[in-house]
């Protein structure tokens, strides 16, 4: 249980924020300059923002009692954007500066998979290698919390998926996790909670699917999944997966034959096609019945939600939703062509 109640000025508004967090992962998700760097800093002990932070029973900041610990005995593992690693020492010893736990340090190279880079020098890796690293060093203190801030930023898109991998191992240690974007996609793959930011205020906050859903909030609009139960047939090239909510999808064989279940897969919005009867010849292995819970109207663009096994958000444009007579209530079908989806696994 995380409790934050403070307040810090800054140099365009003042920093307020009030909430208590009990998800494992929780996002924080806002523009550029919102105050999320702000925020998660000031947890760390490196802002001094008054108020009061608490980790279960354990009391960092309590400005009416006198209470501020710094950030040496907070107990809290941080990840900036830079990684800020130490150029003069090889990987191995940049993770053991955390901690001279073997089985730990042993657990974690493997798990983030950093054996091959041990003796290699910061400046020699990679954006996501030094990413990893930090990760390891952070974990090495074995934190109470750890807090992640836009690790993925300077990383292109394909690394930045196979980062949300590594990630995702994290999470599943068990350490509660403060996770700092402006990426929607990547805040619906690790956290199950959100907190959005606004001039630094919560403008919004519950689990990561409801906020989400709101394009005011996430901007483009992504459908997220987490697939389990593989079924491979290699001759035909597809893999057939169940989601938690129990929608079966087909997915590219050669894309997830060597992946490690469950993973997450997405598919954006305005990728998926609405019919109005149920198509009779079609080459996606993806087409669902549903029913139209809701329609959203903005320029020239209506953001339907499709309820089928799972709720499914579409994105399509008002000429298209006028000629098929959509309306709440309305049944349609839905294709999801396979090749659309970006996996994460």
């Amino acid at each position: 249980m995380i409790e934050i109640d403070i307040r810090l000025p800054l140099a365009h508004f003042t920093l307020e924020v009030r909430c208590t967090l009990s998800a494992n992962v929780t996002a924080i998700v806002g523009p550029s300059g919102a105050g999320k760097t702000s925020l998660i800093e000031s947890i760390a002990g490196l802002r001094r923002a008054r108020g009061r932070i608490a980790i279960d029973d354990a009391v960092l900041v309590d400005t009416a009692r006198g209470i501020d610990l710094p950030p040496e005995r907070r107990s809290i593992g941080y990840v900036p954007q830079d990684a800020a690693l130490f150029p003069h020492l090889i990987v191995s010893e940049n993770i053991r500066f955390g901690g001279t736990d073997r089985d730990r340090f042993d657990s974690l190279v493997a798990a983030l998979e950093l054996a091959p880079i041990l003796s290699r020098t910061p400046a020699s890796l990679s954006g996501g290698e030094r990413q990893r690293v930090a990760l390891a060093r952070a974990l090495m203190t074995r934190p109470r919390l750890l807090l992640l801030d836009e690790p993925l930023a300077s990383i292109d898109q394909p690394l930045r998926e196979r980062i949300l991998l590594y990630l995702r191992r994290v999470r599943d240690l068990g350490i509660p996790m403060i996770y700092v974007t402006h990426q929607p996609f990547e805040a619906l793959a690790l956290s199950s909670w959100c907190v959005v930011l606004r001039n630094g205020a919560i403008a919004a906050d519950g689990p990561s699917r409801s906020v989400l859903a709101d394009p005011d909030v996430a901007g483009s609009v992504d459908n997220v999944f987490e697939v389990s139960q593989p079924a491979h047939d290699r001759e035909l090239g597809i893999t057939r997966a169940t989601t938690s909510d129990g929608l079966t999808l087909v997915l590219p064989y050669d894309q997830v034959a060597e992946a490690r279940f469950p993973i997450v897969v997405r598919i954006r919005a305005d990728d998926i096609v609405v019919f109005g009867e149920k198509p009779a010849s079609i080459s996606s292995r993806n087409v669902f019945e549903g029913t139209v819970a809701s329609l959203r109207a903005t320029e020239g663009i209506v953001d339907l939600i499709v309820t089928t096994p799972a709720a499914l958000t579409v994105r399509i444009t008002r000429a298209a939703a006028q000629d098929l007579g959509l309306r709440a209530g309305s049944r349609v079908w839905l294709a999801l062509r396979s090749r659309a989806f970006r996996i994460v696994g």
